[in-house]
């Protein structure tokens, strides 16, 4: 696979993620990085490739799918922050 149909390909793993972390529970965004970083280690015992590399592709991998997460977490905090201030305001308005 080419270079450029490999980083394509990573792009577009990396968008389904955010998409799905928005719309599925909270947890969910941890088991992508819990199966990457298992297919890692897999990868660096059985193929036995360059050590500095895999890692380096691991390290990367795991910052960008954990980064998608905590994104994606809170944005959720944001969003219910808004909602309960929305409350709040209605709950206002009704004393008055």
């Amino acid at each position: 696979m080419s270079d450029f149909k490999g980083l394509l390909l990573g792009m577009l793993v990396v968008a389904f993620f955010y998409i799905l972390d928005r719309y599925l529970p909270k947890w969910f965004g941890a088991i992508p990085g819990i199966f990457f970083l298992i297919l890692m280690v897999y990868i660096i015992i059985t193929k036995g490739q360059s050590l500095l590399s895999t890692l380096t592709v691991l390290i990367v991998g795991e910052v960008v799918l954990n980064g998608i997460w905590i994104t994606a977490l809170e944005d959720r905090k944001k969003k219910a922050r808004k909602e309960i201030e929305k409350m709040q305001a209605k709950d206002l308005s009704r004393k008055k």
